[in-house]
């Protein structure tokens, strides 16, 4: 057993002693975040307008110094250090309200709080800590984190911005890092860079970690002209010899590497919780204006297209809320961010909000294409949160090689077939549904069946692929999408089965339906992936892929 809910699925296990109960925040935690999450949203809406930031490309400085009047930089910054000290679900539910009113204002706050300042929290020594949270907590210094580059996206490894070590015991830095966000007015960068002085015994690269000031004379590049998140800071950052005290190294050298992987999975919980809030938004948008818009004399909202988009709006949502919040519970009962479930969260967080954005500028009809409304600004912003923090695609792969760990180990073990999981491998046993309310009861045997499902899936894969499932990755994706489907309907449960014992089933009539709307939705959504390792045409989808290459367009096509 391990502490991830999601490792365990694939060996075909339910672990309700990390499902349930779910976490809800208790009263004092409650109480804390009700004043922050006022505070922020009473400031936002008086003070942050998101068309203007988007016609003008940038937040004003006013918004900045409102920000840091309130306290809002130092949201995860201990209090000892002048700051709020939130838990990651206290946090993450400020930047979905934030997320509500403004996606550029909500990237900022990411790279500043969940990303930026993340390695000197985590790793940083007890010198560093005292010489940068103050500031960092009061905004009068800026976070940022610098991981990417020209050749280096989703392969974190082949980074080649270089420190080099010079005889005075400091560091020289030289390189380019890209797409930083808040990199145009960051006071302070986490960068990650090779470190070839200090060489790993395992012979992968050298990467290590540094905090590095705009004073020590790191050069921001233009600001890139984006599809949305307009009013956000996206620049490269150059380094020409730059030079670097040892005593602004955090950690230990090169263990760069799993440092970035860590708090990459803190930001893309922080993500999926801005894609909640934007989503919220969008439907509460959605079903304004489909209530006010009449035609054939009566309210669009009564059409049975229209009702399917809200409702199909509301049960993802719905989903996409209970499973970041189990997220971050678990987060906060075990000290670090899971990988896989965060990824799970970042993925579907990031889709919901594609699918929500898409649907309310069509329930807008002409008008959902116009600056007038929200939509078309917010369908410009959702486009990116797919490609930052890891892409969508790295993802499904990374959880699918996570998850297939440890059926690789025992699909070669003798006594597989003889031992509990051999049987669930089998699929002649399925995990015991979650103990949930009468009222679930079909959705939990459902998710039980689901579980059974992905074991037999994983199982199948490792023995016919072993090590090298990893280079199969339409296999990889579906099998990701297994898991999602299964995970949101565990968190769908845990939270409808909390719900329901604290109010009574006639009290929440309304999260019941939520409920099974998403599990059943979400069910269905497993066995179409599960579909998909069984009947496909991945071999044309390939041979196809190809002539395209080599042609440079559509194959056979004639003048």
């Amino acid at each position: 057993m391990s502490e991830s809910i999601v490792r365990d699925l694939f060996l075909g296990e339910l672990r309700d002693d990390l499902i349930l109960p779910y976490p809800f925040l208790d009263a004092d935690a409650a109480e804390m975040l009700g004043m922050v999450r006022e505070t922020v949203s009473r400031f936002a809406a008086d003070h942050i307008d998101p068309a203007a930031i988007d016609q003008a490309h940038k937040i004003p400085a006013e918004v900045f110094e409102g920000l840091a009047e309130i306290g809002f930089y130092g949201q995860r910054i201990p209090e000892e250090f002048g700051g709020l000290d939130l838990n990651t679900s206290q946090y993450v539910r400020v930047s979905v309200e934030l997320a509500r009113i403004d996606g550029a204002t909500a990237i900022m706050s990411g790279g500043h709080s969940t990303i930026g300042i993340k390695a000197l929290l985590l790793y940083g020594s007890d010198e560093q800590k005292a010489r940068y949270l103050p500031r960092l907590a009061t905004g009068e210094l800026k976070a940022a984190f610098a991981l990417s580059e020209p050749d280096a996206g989703s392969d974190a490894q082949s980074l080649k911005c270089t420190a080099k070590l010079r005889d005075d015991g400091a560091y020289e830095l030289s390189g380019e890092k890209l797409w930083i966000t808040n990199g145009g007015f960051a006071d302070l960068v986490t960068v990650f860079v090779r470190t070839p002085d200090h060489p790993r015994d395992d012979g992968r690269p050298s990467i290590s970690c540094f905090l590095v000031e705009k004073s020590m004379g790191y050069v921001p590049g233009k600001e890139e002209d984006k599809l949305g998140i307009r009013g956000s800071s996206t620049v490269p950052l150059l380094f020409d010899k730059v030079v670097v005290p040892a005593e602004n190294m955090v950690g230990k050298p090169g263990d760069g590497f799993r440092m970035a992987l860590e708090i990459l999975n803190s930001g893309r919980t922080g993500l999926a919780g801005n894609c909640l809030g934007a989503s919220r938004f969008l439907l509460e948008e959605a079903a304004r204006y489909t209530n006010e818009r009449t035609q054939f004399g009566q309210p669009i909202a009564r059409f049975p297209l229209i009702q399917e988009k809200l409702g199909r709006m509301a049960q993802d949502i719905h989903a996409l809320e209970c499973m970041v919040f189990l997220t971050t519970g678990l987060i906060d009962k075990v000290g670090m961010a899971p990988a896989v479930e965060s990824a799970l969260c970042k993925i579907f967080g990031t889709e919901v909000l594609w699918a929500t954005v898409n649907d309310a500028v069509q329930c807008a009809g002409g008008n959902g294409f116009t600056t007038d409304y929200p939509f078309e600004r917010m369908l410009r912003d959702a486009r990116v949160n797919m490609i930052f923090e890891g892409t969508n695609e790295i993802l499904r792969v990374m959880v699918a090689t996570a998850g297939m760990a440890e059926p690789l180990k025992r699909v070669g073990e003798a006594d597989t077939l003889s031992s509990e999981y051999g049987r669930k491998a089998t699929g002649r046993e399925a995990p015991d549904p979650l103990p949930v309310p009468e009222a679930l009861q079909a959705e939990s045997l459902a998710l039980s069946m689901g579980v059974a499902d992905l074991a037999q899936a994983a199982a199948k894969l490792a023995a016919e692929h072993g090590k090298a499932i990893r280079g199969e990755q339409l296999a990889c994706a579906a099998l990701a999408d297994m898991t999602l489907a299964t995970y949101a309907q565990a968190a769908v449960l845990s939270r409808a089965a909390a719900v329901v014992d604290a109010e009574g089933e006639e009290a929440a009539a309304q999260e019941l339906l939520l409920a099974k709307g998403a599990c059943r939705r979400l069910a269905r959504r497993g066995r179409e992936a599960a579909g998909r390792l069984r009947d496909h045409d991945n071999e044309l989808l390939f041979k196809t892929a190809e002539a395209v290459s080599e042609l440079g367009g559509l194959p056979g096509e004639r003048p």
